[in-house]
């Protein structure tokens, strides 16, 4: 019976923990470190540094040169990617938003750990870890975006995928509703804002 009792225990606090990490808003950072021949770097230091709120987050590759770092605040960083016989290479300006998964590869070039190599800004980062579609629509685009009403489903609609529902038939008006990716419109948990006086 304890040993019910224990992996009962057990099994709840798995259920728990899974259920907060599908809830949560952080990003994740990865990616291949190599010499300019190609062949992996094992054991470089990968540090990322929050440039808003200057907290630091560190990792390392592995045997096959691949670093994983996770529970990353959404936010802008500066990655840092050193090892000892190679120039340390620094790249501003990664914009990771809620629940990022973003892919980023470096190239260590010979030479001294003094000696530093900045990446410009402004180069693509590519999510190749799933298939999703995403869009994130930020304070200065919003700023930047004439919304007829000021509705928030303007933005809705700007996200790939999502439609407004046909018009309901018996009074041929929009109920306020939307679909994404051809879902019911029930499946997004959203409730319509009746902007209908009565």
């Amino acid at each position: 019976m304890k040993l019910f009792h224990t992996l009962l225990l057990l099994l709840l606090t798995l259920s728990v923990s899974m259920l907060l990490d599908a809830q949560s808003t952080n990003a994740t950072l990865s990616g291949v470190v190599v010499d300019s021949a190609g062949k992996v770097i094992p054991d470089a230091m990968i540090e990322i540094l929050n440039e808003a709120t200057n907290m630091h987050y560190a990792g390392q590759t592995n045997g096959t040169g691949i670093y994983t770092v996770s529970i990353l605040p959404p936010g802008q960083y500066r990655v840092q990617v050193s090892k000892d016989g190679f120039k340390t290479i620094i790249k501003p300006g990664i914009i990771l938003n809620v629940q990022s998964a973003l892919a980023l590869n470096f190239t260590l070039p010979i030479g001294a750990t003094s000696e530093t190599v900045t990446v410009a800004e402004g180069t693509t980062e590519i999510n190749t870890t799933d298939g999703s579609v995403s869009t994130v629509i930020d304070r200065k685009f919003v700023e930047n975006t004439p919304l007829n009403g000021r509705s928030f489903q303007s933005l809705i609609l700007l996200d790939p995928g999502t439609v407004t529902a046909s018009p309901q038939r018996s009074s041929g008006m929009n109920s306020g509703e939307f679909s994404v990716n051809g879902q019911r419109t029930e499946s997004n948990r959203a409730y319509p804002v009746d902007t209908h006086t009565h």
